[in-house]
């Protein structure tokens, strides 16, 4: 990559992502600058479904005393992760699922158009909406509900969660209940139909999230689209 083209992405994360002073080019995207106005300097950061980094990368770079803890259970992909991540001292990453229990349970990995939209859930309508992304195997991860993963590590408090967990998100946080009342920002995506089997749709996820005393801030939801991502703020 040319010194140029490396000025250029670091402008364009900075006028985007950072100061959040222009839109996006990505549709999907919610700029990670604007969590400053919801967080203390050194937040505890959960990314959930880290895939290779980047968004913990990303979150690392705005907060830069931050604690980021990084899930990621497909091995391929965290053995990457961890070298993308390995110069971040305060990002510490973990070969494991959250989810509602403790021990071990089936992932559906994705591949071919996609490496990043594997799931806890059977695949449903991802596979008419992204024909391209196959679901061929099936692998055993270690998983944890985060309440034990918190317990621990020691962890008292998440000030952010960060979640891209292809339609688990609602399962995961509903067995959460000693650290989800710590949370004061949560970042999901959200599917606006059955993206995977038993997945909790956007409407009536938004609606248990408002009963936890969230509220959305900002959507991130293309008109038309199977996902798409939000922002939810405690009241």
């Amino acid at each position: 990559m040319s010194f140029l083209s490396i000025i250029k992405r670091k402008l364009k994360f900075y006028l985007e992502q950072d100061l959040a002073v222009i839109k996006p080019s990505d549709l999907y995207s919610i700029p990670k600058g604007l969590f400053k106005k919801y967080l203390p300097s050194n937040p505890v950061i959960v990314d959930c479904g880290s895939h290779v980094g980047s968004d913990s990368i990303d979150l690392g770079k705005i907060f830069p005393k931050a604690e980021i803890h990084s899930f990621e259970p497909v091995p391929e992909i965290f053995q990457q992760l961890k070298i993308n991540t390995s110069k971040y001292k305060n990002i510490h990453c973990y070969p494991l699922a959250l989810g509602d229990i403790d021990g071990k349970t089936e992932m559906f990995v994705s591949s071919l158009g996609s490496d990043a939209s594997s799931s806890l859930l059977k695949p449903a309508s991802h596979l008419i909406d992204h024909p391209n992304v196959l679901f061929e195997s099936r692998i055993q991860v270690d998983i944890l509900k985060l309440d034990t993963w918190a317990q621990e590590n020691n962890v008292k408090k998440v000030d952010l969660l960060w979640l891209d967990m292809q339609g688990f998100e609602y399962q995961m946080l509903k067995a959460s209940n000693k650290i989800l009342p710590s949370v004061k920002v949560i970042h999901t995506e959200i599917s606006t139909r059955e993206t995977y089997e038993g997945v909790l749709t956007y409407n009536s996820f938004r609606k248990w999230l408002e009963e936890q005393n969230f509220n959305v801030a900002i959507e991130a939801i293309p008109e038309g689209t199977d996902m798409g991502n939000a922002l939810f703020v405690r009241e």
